[in-house]
């Protein structure tokens, strides 16, 4: 028995051997075979769906229809899809598709087109055979097109998510990979702040520091800046700083080290904005939380920090969304 069936994938008709059907009749084996020719031959000849004992893989399907003989097959399969491809010719109505490009495909003439276009009152099914060939070969070329085109940008989506996301065994956490690279981080005193000034004057080192901060993960500026932020300044060294240097606060922005954060921002795709605004809310967010901490760390009661301080300057408007630093 042999079964005409879609593939849900990529919408084509196809003939298959019925035992390829999984008993849903909504799988179908499928050989892995390039060659076109092995792939028939294995249809007509019902091959069992399996290559040196491992199985076939499997498609979802939508079965059609079922047959004794493989012409016969063969012959349904040929129309549901001219069936398919002229709903979709009179769905679409040639709505989005130019005169111009109808011109390029040989053999339709003038006249012809105006006998199918849009605005003509005469229906589509009138047309003489040999001009409904020519317009479901374009619709054929055009569909091709189309899947081809899907098939690519779906892959340069699923190769730019793995690149883009972090996996188990490609992230290393910030300790590890300080060990690996000698670098001295996080920064705990103004000491090790003025230390590592020095060393980013070399621009060798500096590259090394652009090249770890860069690859620490995070998904989004946000969550970026907070990795590397986590990386280079510890909790207590964090609070000393704001952006500008208002009140008793250093200047971060001063910093060669805010230079090559913005670097290893950039390398993520964060462009210089949102990378400086992003940091503002960071120090902004350790300040509050230290002085948050240190009554439960005295013994005292815990004071909300509305009643115990007043809100650290962020150098901007902006509201800060507490959550993404949690």
């Amino acid at each position: 028995m042999y079964a005409v069936v879609i593939l849900q994938d990529s919408d084509e008709v196809m003939v298959v051997s019925s035992n390829w059907l999984s008993h849903d009749r909504k799988l179908c084996h499928w050989p892995p075979f390039k060659s076109t020719e092995k792939c028939i031959e294995a249809v007509q000849n019902r091959h069992k769906p399996e290559t040196g004992g491992k199985p076939w893989e499997k498609l979802n399907v939508s079965f059609h229809s079922e047959y004794v003989t493989f012409d016969k097959a063969k012959e349904v399969e040929k129309e549901v899809r001219e069936q398919k491809e002229r709903s979709y010719l009179l769905a679409t109505g040639f709505s989005g598709i130019k005169r111009q490009r109808l011109e390029n495909f040989k053999g339709i003439s003038n006249n012809q087109l105006q006998s199918f276009a849009p605005e003509t009152s005469t229906p589509i099914f009138r047309m003489s055979t040999d001009e409904k060939a020519e317009i479901l070969e374009m619709l054929r070329d055009i569909k091709s097109m189309v899947q081809q085109n899907s098939t690519m940008l779906n892959k340069l989506i699923k190769d730019n998510a793995v690149s883009e996301a972090p996996s188990s065994s490609s992230i290393v956490p910030p300790k590890e990979m300080n060990k690996t690279t000698n670098l001295k981080l996080p920064l705990k005193t103004f000491d090790d702040v003025a230390r590592i000034e020095r060393e980013l004057n070399n621009a060798t080192t500096r590259k090394l520091y652009v090249k770890h901060l860069s690859e620490l993960g995070g998904f989004g500026p946000k969550d970026v800046i907070k990795h590397i932020m986590q990386s280079v300044l510890t909790d207590d060294l964090a609070k000393e700083f704001n952006w500008q240097g208002r009140g008793d606060k250093k200047a971060f922005s001063q910093l060669l080290l805010a230079d090559v954060i913005r670097d290893a921002a950039f390398k993520r795709s964060i462009i210089r904005l949102e990378c400086e605004m992003e940091i503002k809310k960071y120090l902004s967010y350790k300040a509050h939380l230290v002085a948050r901490k240190r009554p439960r760390q005295e013994g005292g009661p815990v004071v909300e920090i509305s009643d115990r301080i007043s809100p650290t300057p962020i150098d901007d408007d902006d509201d800060i969304d507490w959550s993404i630093f949690n």
